[in-house]
């Protein structure tokens, strides 16, 4: 049990005190003991002598000795006994008939009164009257008779218990008073004190603004001036600790690195919410505390890490993680300057997005160069033969040159038209506009529309689904969608093939699908179709007019509408794209809405 602070000081004051007073009382009540008993035996044995000298003048016949002892009794308050020199006794105050008494020669005090001749104190039990006595025994005169007193020994206790009572009670009496002083001063001591206890308490839950009321000047009401003082630094101080660390938060938090932070056990104290995506710790509970090792497989990591905290200096490097996916890690390890505990920083960037899009625009341009050195080629060959006077080229010849001019030239067009979708697309979104778009009808124009091409291919084209459904979009990005899946599916279709296309809804998306019976997509090839440039069959895509941006375009135009694209093929049975659009509004076999665009 923890004893408060009243509780203390009254037990540190009054306790030795009253250990002090017990003490002395235990001696002390021994010596009243003594004292008293003394006091009684010496009263005892003056009245033994009394009496020796009284029955000295007394006749010993018994007759006449039995009603005087019995008499004196009385007075005395004491049993009284005469015992003759051969133990018999003459008389005694407790028995009528002393004559079946037994012969008392061999009691203790008799025999030491007739021995000393003075008189003799013994406590015994009395085997006559059953309880324990005070005897005192003196002889009476020379003639050999002994007179004999007896005290009841449970009287001499209850004096001497009267005496103890007497005395502990005093005593207690000066506990209690003693205890009360000390709760009344310790209480009006211990106020300030339990105040301050109650206000250091509140702090240390966070309650800065917790002040005491000190009274006085004494060392106690210094110390709440102190406290009072001390919390408004520390409001202060920890107010703008506080605002700092929001802000730390804030950077690491908003930054592109992971930021790892190890202490000397190689355990994880801090780590920002871009370390737990980089290192696939999303998932984890508990990160703070435990052994790096744990949470983080890559051995190459961790090297990094220790190699900063052994040298205490800087450590970078890269590493490939082959994945999947694949991922370029750069790692930079620093152990924290001024403390010689080991702590170490580590920040991990991924590359990996950096490094494609640099790929990527490398391809770029390297395609785009590519795709415009063959038509641009052709297109000056031409030209030089047409200024070419010592050609003489004839008007057929002329017609053949202008005409190839004039594909090239609509192949560079069509290409450039690709790229500016794309940049469009990619990089500024905020110019589309998005309103209520029937699709269903916009699906059919653009059947339409590449009639005459499918017509010219030898390739049957159909239209099937619902007549109308209404999604949240561009017009224009949707409606090249469809074109570029339509031409896309009759591009790779042999002559007498068919291609539909097909709009459903459920409940919650458009589902548009552009089917075909043409040549198929290699599995291998299937998860890079979406790329730039990629072609599968090059030879046939560009002999038929094709850019390779069509499905790049695709791709990122049904991202732009939050909606998804999948492609299902088989190598000579064909290919299907299907695209799935969020619904806005759903109409089947109705009018288009007012408000939709085509």
């Amino acid at each position: 049990m923890r004893l408060g602070w009243v509780s203390k000081v009254v037990l540190s004051a009054v306790g030795p005190i009253v250990l002090a007073m017990g003490v002395f009382g235990i001696v002390l009540l021994g010596a009243v003991e003594d004292a008293e008993k003394k006091r009684i035996e010496e009263a005892l044995q003056g009245e033994t002598t009394v009496l020796a000298a009284a029955v000295q003048q007394w006749s010993l016949d018994p007759a006449e000795l039995q009603p005087r002892v019995q008499q004196l009794a009385e007075k005395l308050g004491n049993r009284v006994t005469i015992i003759a020199g051969n133990g018999t006794v003459l008389a005694d105050s407790s028995r009528e008939d002393v004559s079946a008494m037994e012969n008392h020669g061999g009691r203790p005090e008799i025999r030491e009164a007739l021995e000393t001749g003075t008189v003799s104190i013994r406590a015994r039990w009395s085997e006559t009257t059953r309880r324990e006595l005070l005897y005192a025994a003196a002889p009476v005169g020379k003639s050999g008779v002994v007179a004999r007193l007896a005290r009841d020994y449970r009287g001499v206790q209850q004096e001497l218990t009267r005496a103890t009572r007497a005395f502990w009670f005093l005593l207690a009496a000066v506990v209690l008073f003693g205890l009360l002083g000390a709760v009344v001063f310790a209480r009006r001591f211990a106020r300030p004190i339990a105040d301050l206890t109650a206000a250091a308490e509140r702090v240390a839950a966070g309650d800065l603004k917790a002040h005491v009321r000190p009274v006085g000047n004494d060392e106690v009401a210094r110390l709440g001036r102190g406290f009072n003082a001390m919390t408004g630094r520390l409001e202060v101080s920890l107010g703008a600790a506080r605002s700092e660390a929001a802000r730390l938060s804030a950077v690491l938090e908003g930054m592109t690195e992971g930021v790892l932070a190890l202490d000397s056990g190689e355990r994880v104290s801090f780590l920002n919410g871009r370390a737990r995506a980089i290192l696939g710790l999303e998932n984890e509970e508990k990160i703070v505390g435990r052994p790096v090792f744990e949470l983080i497989r890559d051995p190459r990591i961790l090297s990094v890490a220790q190699q900063a905290t052994e040298s205490r200096k800087p450590v970078g490097s890269e590493i490939i993680q082959e994945g999947p996916p694949r991922r370029i890690l750069q790692l930079h390890a620093r152990p924290v300057e001024g403390r010689d505990d080991a702590d170490t920083i580590l920040v991990v960037s991924d590359l990996s997005h950096m490094r494609r899009l640099e790929r990527m625009r490398s391809d770029f341009v390297t395609n785009v160069s590519h795709e415009l050195r063959t038509p641009l080629a052709s297109i000056a060959a031409a030209v030089e033969t047409l200024e070419d006077e010592d050609a003489r080229v004839d008007p057929e010849s002329g017609t053949r040159f202008v005409g190839m001019i004039k594909r090239n030239v609509k192949r560079l067009e069509a290409l450039l038209n690709d790229i500016l979708a794309l940049s469009r697309i990619e990089s500024r979104p905020d110019t589309l506009r998005f309103v209520p778009v029937d699709i269903g009808s916009l699906a059919r124009v653009c059947a339409e529309d590449v009639e005459d091409r499918a017509r010219a291919g030898g390739v049957r084209l159909a239209v099937a689904g619902e007549r109308h459904a209404s999604v949240m979009g561009d017009a224009q990005t949707l409606r090249r969608i469809v074109d570029n899946l339509l031409v896309n599916a009759i591009t790779y279709s042999h002559e007498g093939g068919r291609v539909e296309i097909e709009l459903t809804c459920d409940s919650e998306w458009v589902v548009l699908r552009v089917a075909d019976t043409g040549v198929g997509i290699p599995e291998a090839d299937i998860g890079r179709i979406f790329e730039r440039f990629y072609r599968v069959d090059k030879g046939r895509s560009r002999s038929a007019g094709g850019t390779g941006l069509g499905l790049a375009i695709v791709k990122h135009a049904v991202g732009l509408h939050h909606g998804e694209v999948e492609v299902e093929s088989e190598i000579g049975v064909g290919s299907r794209f299907t695209v799935r659009i969020p619904l806005a509004q759903k109409t089947i076999g109705g009018e288009t809405p007012a408000e939709s665009t085509t």
